[in-house]
């Protein structure tokens, strides 16, 4: 299990998911976008939910327990920006085992790109 310390709070997360966060929180920091951080909590005695305003004025500090999380799942990673820019903000979810209909959806030309594609 990895820690994410944001404003001296501590928050547990298991690595994968914690290095998935790390790479949309940066990438949204970079381009000073300051979002909404939501998930469920899995621990009793926790709240329900949890929710952090990420802003580039707090520090933020991730601790793994591994070297190494392994390759991004670069689809569920998109996502995780995806949601980030949402009015309801990054809701932290299980990598979906199945991300052929995420990448077919975002794949799929619209018909506004296909009638400029045509022109």
């Amino acid at each position: 299990m990895g820690t994410l310390t944001y404003d001296g709070e501590s928050f547990t997360f298991d690595d994968r998911t914690l290095a998935h966060l790390q790479a949309a929180v940066t990438l949204k920091l970079r381009r000073r976008e300051p979002f909404l951080l939501s998930w469920a909590s899995t621990e009793a005695g926790d709240s329900a939910r949890t929710s952090l305003w990420i802003d580039n004025a707090i520090s933020i500090r991730y601790d793994f327990d591994q070297a190494e999380p392994g390759r991004l799942n670069d689809a569920w990673l998109n996502s995780m920006v995806e949601m980030a820019s949402r009015a309801s903000g990054l809701l932290v979810t299980e990598e979906p085992t199945n991300l052929g209909a995420y990448r077919e959806r975002r794949e799929r030309p619209t018909a506004r790109r296909v009638a400029l594609a045509t022109r």
